[in-house]
């Protein structure tokens, strides 16, 4: 039996707006690789090899700080796309209005945005206090958990303080951010990301001739107010009145519906600590700053590429989110199947590219004497290629709600990265590269097996609903 929202036919998908959208991403991933390199040349070549491996190292690990925020932004944009397109009357600004809650899966489609919009930002702040105690408690023990170059003991825990301000200010916009993307303002949104990572290169590089990891580190928590005050001012310029927050509209049940998708996103994203954050932990353990220091340029560049399909991938999970609440499993499988091709065959041409011209790259980037990434770059490419072909996948799924799924599989090859890639360096021997393949064995199983065909599965199952 076909629901209400199927007998409701979709707005036609406009061609310009996705171009424009998807333009605006790829711009925002631009700038955000772009501001890496050049920060990381600057610190690499004015300062020392030492204090580049330590802002890679912190700018590594800091992602724990992705758990304060209990993946509210995706959480937020299932729940904006539900009260968006819902045809139930309960959209007034009563916060007592009755609502019923399936799962975590489950959208508030019968919400109010603007009561949705206040109990995220309350969430948001208060996450926002918990990841400020937990930088603060990993300032503290940083010297302990890493090997620390002697000089640095000092400057270091105040760069993982900067660095996590930075970060912790970036994810509480993530909230104005969810509702610009649901709001049809994605491009405007990723211009804000952009203008944040262009004003941190180009402070950082103002200040070149005090080089080194505490200025990369001040300009980063720049950065992060800039975005965070952008993306607020945009909020307010929209046409619903969403700021000052009214706290009548702030509703335990959206906060509980939020917190229950969210939870589910936050285990996922721990283990998305599994790789390249333990990664560097296992590197720093078994060798040393040294081979940090290889390391993290091929993180960096598996990075970039990935952000040339997350970029696609940040798009679509609005879209996504919108088209499952229309009732339109068509739309949806569009989504992946083009967005999926376009990103396999985009990641192989910009790793080819990197391949060939890693001598002019890395001389470019570090100087006469590069880090000798070289030895582990041929993996680091597979593994980009591969796992960066689920990224649309990924958000297809979250767009639909099929959160537990993604957060099992996370899970599953997390823990197998960590295990394998332990067992190829302390067992077998494998130096450097025994990291890489351990993370080889998970991205394939994750990404290049398991993803394809639960998404094609799960759409033809929602076809067969909808017909």
């Amino acid at each position: 039996m076909k629901s209400q929202t199927q007998f409701t036919s979709p707005p036609p998908v406009a061609a310009s707006s996705m171009r424009r959208d998807v333009m605006a991403a790829y711009f925002a991933a631009g700038s955000r690789i772009g501001a890496w390199a050049l920060v990381s040349a600057i610190v690499y070549r004015l300062a020392s090899p030492a204090q580049f491996a330590m802002l890679a190292l912190i700018r590594g690990t800091i992602g724990i700080l992705n758990y304060a925020a209990i993946g509210l932004a995706p959480a937020l944009i299932r729940h904006f796309a539900a009260a968006s397109q819902s045809h139930s009357p309960l959209q007034s600004d009563d916060p007592k209005q009755p609502g019923e809650i399936t799962g975590p899966g489950a959208a508030l489609s019968n919400a109010n945005e603007r009561a949705i919009f206040s109990t995220g930002i309350v969430i948001a702040a208060a996450s926002t206090v918990v990841g400020l105690i937990i930088t603060l408690f990993y300032a503290r023990f940083f010297d302990r958990i890493h090997v620390v170059p002697p000089g640095l003991g000092r400057a270091a825990p105040w760069a993982v303080i900067l660095i996590g301000l930075g970060t912790l200010l970036r994810l509480f916009s993530d909230a104005p951010g969810a509702l610009l993307k649901t709001k049809g303002r994605i491009a405007k949104d990723n211009y804000i990301l952009a203008s944040g990572d262009i004003f941190w290169a180009l402070a950082t590089a103002a200040a070149f001739h005090w080089a080194g990891l505490l200025t990369a580190s001040i300009t980063y928590a720049a950065a992060g107010l800039v975005v965070a005050a952008a993306r607020t001012l945009a909020v307010q310029q929209l046409k619903s009145r969403f700021w000052p927050l009214e706290l009548r509209l702030i509703q335990w049940r959206i906060g509980n519906a939020l917190l229950s998708f969210g939870s589910l996103l936050l285990l996922a994203q721990i283990a998305e600590y599994f790789y390249a954050p333990t990664d560097y932990i296992l590197i720093n353990h078994f060798f040393g700053p040294g081979e940090v220091a290889a390391y993290a340029p091929g993180t960096q560049i598996d990075m970039a590429l990935l952000m040339l399909v997350t970029g696609l991938a940040a798009v679509l999970l609005p879209k996504s989110a919108l088209a499952h609440t229309r009732g339109d499993p068509k739309l949806l499988r569009q989504y992946y199947s083009r967005g999926t091709f376009a990103s396999i065959a985009v990641l192989i041409a910009a790793s080819a590219g990197i391949w060939f011209l890693y001598p002019v790259i890395f001389h470019l980037w570090f100087g006469a004497h590069p880090p000798n990434t070289h030895a582990i770059l041929d993996l680091v490419l597979i593994g980009t290629i591969v796992g960066g072909s689920s990224a649309v996948g990924r958000s297809v799924l979250i767009g639909m709600g099929r959160i537990k799924a993604v957060t099992a599989a996370a899970i599953i090859a997390g823990v197998v990265n960590v295990l394998a890639s332990y067992c190829f360096v302390k067992f077998a021997h494998a130096g450097l590269r025994g990291i890489l393949y351990g993370t080889l064995i998970a991205v394939v199983g994750r990404c290049g097996v398991w993803m394809p065909a639960y998404v094609l599965l799960v759409l033809r199952r929602e076809n067969a609903l909808a017909k």
